[in-house]
């Protein structure tokens, strides 16, 4: 599965964070190549969303997180290992200074008309996969229109 960017950001956060050790904001903000205001956002998403108590010292400027929530080392390593499957998945992430630059393929939304029993079985494979419905059918795109093209041109 491919993580957003806030996704990713998030997930950053919370490993940075995992330790339960003060961490100075200069350096959260470098590590997460964002804007302060950015980073306060992704604390806010992450006290919500995972119940967990982070702490700010203004006089070392750092962030700790006291209680975990449901932030157990089970989530964080699986955070860990959705941030690399996604890094692998094919975004390229280029760091310069403190912007980043993606470079990805431009999607385009298309409607279909298909028979509830195709839909079934994307949402079979999606299930399988793990992935959308949406990243199904590019999946099977991907893996069968060239061959499908190259079998109709040789047959004219």
């Amino acid at each position: 599965m491919q993580l957003n960017t806030k996704q990713t950001r998030i997930f950053k956060l919370a490993g940075i964070l995992g330790t339960g050790k003060p961490v100075p904001a200069t350096q959260i903000i470098d590590l997460l190549a964002c804007s302060e205001p950015t980073l306060t956002r992704a604390l806010k998403e992450l006290r919500e969303s995972y119940s967990a108590e982070i702490k700010y010292s203004k006089s070392a400027h750092a962030y700790q997180l006291v209680m975990r929530g449901l932030l157990d080392k089970k989530t964080l390593k699986r955070m860990s290992e959705e941030l690399t499957l996604s890094s692998n998945a094919g975004v390229k992430t280029e760091t310069l200074g403190h912007k980043v630059t993606l470079d990805k393929n431009k999607k385009t939304s298309v409607s279909l008309s298909l028979r509830m029993t195709m839909v079934r079985k994307l949402d079979r494979l999606a299930r399988l996969t793990g992935t959308s419905r949406s990243e199904s059918v590019e999946l099977l795109a991907e893996q069968y229109i060239d061959e499908f093209i190259a079998k109709i041109q040789r047959q004219k």
